[in-house]
């Protein structure tokens, strides 16, 4: 982590979201649409790349590590409900999610990722999470920039109700398998098992999620919070 080849795909990434934001807001409703179904034809190919990977190095699927149960599976899990999806509700839910979880997660992804901790910069595993990660940046920016995407008040809560809902399960499987999904068994192996380490277990999702929350508000939802704010 943090070696050329990471600070050189850190800058490629700056410069493609960059890139993406300014041809967004300047593209047609059509282009737009065309963007986003290409990038969710992307998005479905990346988990079930990986099992095929994961099948032919290890002869089978490691359902510990392997289901789409992580944070950033909420881009896998949601986008194509943000571009196909016919209920507004249900498009607009999804549409939070990718914008503001996909946006975030897709950034600490790019910058912390631990797979370069573990296998060689130019492999499959790091090479297919650094441009999932991407994706999800690139996408969230389309949908910003192009106000395909417009931020309602309800989002402000609804964009985490994904997040609630799927760490809910993924508690239920730490609690049956102690499997570590969305970070329910301390986030083994990545930096946030130095917070886990010195906070008990409920606190400690507590302080994750919840700073996660604010943090969400704060960076895509200012402006609503203004509002309040004056009442």
């Amino acid at each position: 982590m943090f070696r050329l080849p990471h600070l050189l795909v850190l800058l490629a990434a700056g410069l493609a979201a960059f890139s993406t934001w300014r041809w967004a807001s300047r593209a047609s409703d059509r282009q737009v649409e065309r963007a986003l179904r290409v990038c969710t034809l992307l998005d479905l190919c990346f988990d079930p790349a990986y099992w095929l990977w994961e099948f032919f190095t290890f002869g089978g699927v490691r359902w510990e590590t392997s289901l789409p149960l992580y944070l950033c599976s909420l881009f896998w899990l949601l986008l194509p409900l943000a571009v196909f999806a016919r209920t507004e509700w249900v498009r607009q839910m999804a549409s939070a999610t990718v914008c503001t979880m996909g946006m975030l997660g897709g950034v600490v992804g790019l910058v912390f990722n631990v797979y370069l901790n573990q296998y060689p910069f130019f492999s499959f595993v790091p090479v297919r999470s650094l441009l999932y990660h991407i994706l999800m940046v690139l996408t969230a920016c389309i949908l910003w920039a192009s106000g395909r995407y417009q931020p309602r008040q309800a989002d402000r809560c609804l964009c985490f109700a994904p997040v609630g809902l799927l760490v809910g399960v993924c508690l239920v499987l730490n609690h049956f398998f102690g499997w570590d999904y969305c970070y329910t068994a301390g986030g083994v192996g990545t930096p946030l098992e130095r917070l886990s380490a010195i906070l008990p277990k409920g606190l400690f999702l507590l302080v994750l999620y919840g700073g996660l929350l604010l943090l969400i508000q704060v960076l895509f939802y200012r402006p609503f919070l203004r509002r309040s704010n004056r009442f």
